[in-house]
């Protein structure tokens, strides 16, 4: 028995040492894992750089009057409907004229009378210079014939004035618009007394064009102050409006002035662009959204913000060679943009930058990229 047990124990061991090698054997055999990291890149687009700015504006009237009467009397007859478009000189109201065509001609009146009193003194201090020349009459009498003369020509002009005052009231009984635009209601009906202190009797807007009035930050105005100062163009812009109710307004507008001072309690200054308002959309005193835009804005490379990484000499990303060795680039950053950076230096379009799998890098490896999906594309 003790001869059988120690053959079992032979045949176990060299069991075990057969296993043990088929073990190392089918290990040797197995490939060995890849050190190559897996990356995902993108291609670099070329694209405008335009970054718009928004910015909430009023609109505002250009032209706008209160119409008011110039004379008192009694409303006669109003020559317009609400919300009319009239132009300059139209009549709008009529007061009653009777009085003051009354007034007109009484001053008439008083004009011939002094007319035919000058013509009376003129003739009399003619005589009268003409026999003080003989010496006829005394200094005396041809001080009176100057003195009555100069007097009867004083009266007509006070009358003449008197007339042009008469003829003025009269024209203002008949109140004409003073520019073309949209007429309010009347705030009187016929047969009401309205003078001077009445208080407006209408009012007339001018709709097209109108104005947006928007706060400019402080900075900004001393960027273009600047450029101003060094000669350069301050850039092209294109200005648009989004209403109140999302929409966009047909139409460009165009800076007109920027005012010359900061209001302290906001840092901004107040600038106003004119926009053609053929269509009437837009109305004095509503808020719009005022997006301005770059004009010609340049194209340059944009690489996606996940590819770029930082470090104490600035930012760089790692782009793809052809044998899929990566290497480290330094770039330098502009505008900051929808779908990442524009790049003015250091990156063309078409190079493919890794965007996935950043941190495991070092300059010169070698990876196994895979294309990232377009944008909308991921699943």
């Amino acid at each position: 028995m003790a001869g059988l047990s120690s053959e079992l124990r032979t045949m176990a061991a060299s069991l075990m040492c057969l296993l043990f090698g088929l073990g190392a054997f089918a290990q040797a055999q197995a490939p060995a894992p890849s050190m190559e990291p897996a990356v995902v890149v993108a291609r670099i687009q070329v694209e405008e750089i335009s970054k718009p700015e928004d910015f909430t504006g009023r609109v505002e009237a250009i032209d706008s009057v209160d119409i008011r009467a110039r004379v008192e009397g009694f409303l006669r007859a109003i020559d317009f409907q609400p919300g009319q478009q009239v132009q300059a000189h139209d009549s709008l109201f009529e007061i009653e004229p009777d009085q003051f065509q009354a007034q007109l001609a009484s001053a008439q009146a008083e004009l011939a009378r002094t007319q035919a009193a000058l013509t009376s003194a003129q003739q009399a201090y003619q005589r009268t210079k003409e026999l003080f020349a003989s010496r006829t009459i005394s200094q005396a009498a041809m001080d009176t014939a100057t003195e009555n003369y100069d007097i009867a020509r004083a009266n007509v002009t006070a009358a003449q004035a008197a007339v042009d005052l008469a003829q003025l009231n009269v024209s203002y009984t008949n109140i004409k618009a003073p520019i073309s635009g949209v007429i309010s209601k009347s705030n009187f009906s016929v047969g009401s007394l309205i003078n001077a202190s009445s208080g407006p009797l209408a009012r007339i807007v001018r709709l097209d064009p109108l104005r947006v009035a928007f706060a400019l930050a402080e900075s900004t105005l001393i960027t273009f102050r600047q450029q101003e100062s060094h000669g350069a163009s301050p850039p092209k812009l294109d200005l648009s409006l989004r209403l109140a109710n999302g929409t966009m307004f047909k139409g460009t507008g165009r800076i007109e002035y920027v005012d010359s001072e900061v209001n302290p309690q906001t840092g901004t200054a107040t600038a106003r662009a004119i926009f053609d308002n053929p269509d009437r959309i837009l109305v004095p005193g509503q808020f719009v959204t005022l997006i301005v835009r770059e004009q010609d804005a340049p194209r340059l490379p944009v690489v996606p913000q996940t590819a770029v990484l930082r470090d104490r000499e600035g930012p760089y990303v790692y782009v793809l060679g052809a044998d899929n060795t990566v290497s480290m680039r330094r770039v330098e950053l502009g505008t900051r943009v929808a779908t990442g950076w524009a790049v003015t230096k250091g990156l063309s379009g078409g190079d493919e930058v890794v965007v996935q799998g950043v941190q495991r890098l070092r300059d010169g490896i070698k990876v196994q990229p895979t294309e990232a999906l377009p944008t909308g594309d991921a699943p």
